[in-house]
């Protein structure tokens, strides 16, 4: 900052550091992978409790559960490269936006039987991936006008 004749001071004319596309992709790319393969490990490991909380099978939970563990392990090596694939990163989000998608689907049709806990839950997950998926599109943009 700067002082004015008067002592006031002012913002100065510096413009603020920014983080490059790439520290941003990384981020929200790995900030997915501990979220996604999180969730699926809880399902693996305490499926019965929580189909039993959600309302839903617990055999269709492991399977959920291993296909989660398995993507957010490989968005984790996606997010240790220090200039991730821009290919892969458009598959994460895509993955992300469909997944998103059926969730609401899912939700608003009753297709898994899940109890009003379980379809609280599907439409959070889905309102936390759309928004990794928005994040990641955004910082990808940003990466590549930066190469």
């Amino acid at each position: 900052m700067t002082t004015t004749a008067h002592g006031s001071s002012r913002l100065s004319d510096t413009p603020a550091p920014t983080t490059s596309g790439a520290t941003l992709l990384r981020r929200f790319l790995a900030l997915d992978a501990v979220v996604t393969t999180g969730n699926g490990l809880i399902y693996l490991a305490f499926s019965s409790w929580a189909a039993e909380l959600l309302g839903v099978n617990a055999t269709a939970l492991v399977a959920i559960g291993a296909f989660l563990t398995a993507f957010g392990l490989g968005v984790g090596v996606l997010a240790l490269n220090t200039r991730p694939s821009t290919v892969g990163t458009t598959v994460v989000a895509d993955v992300n936006i469909v997944w998103a998608v059926a969730s609401v689907a899912v939700a608003a049709f009753g297709l898994m039987g899940a109890n009003t806990i379980g379809t609280l839950w599907t439409l959070a997950q889905a309102a936390v991936v759309g928004g990794f998926a928005g994040l990641q599109l955004y910082a990808l943009k940003k990466y590549k006008t930066e190469r």
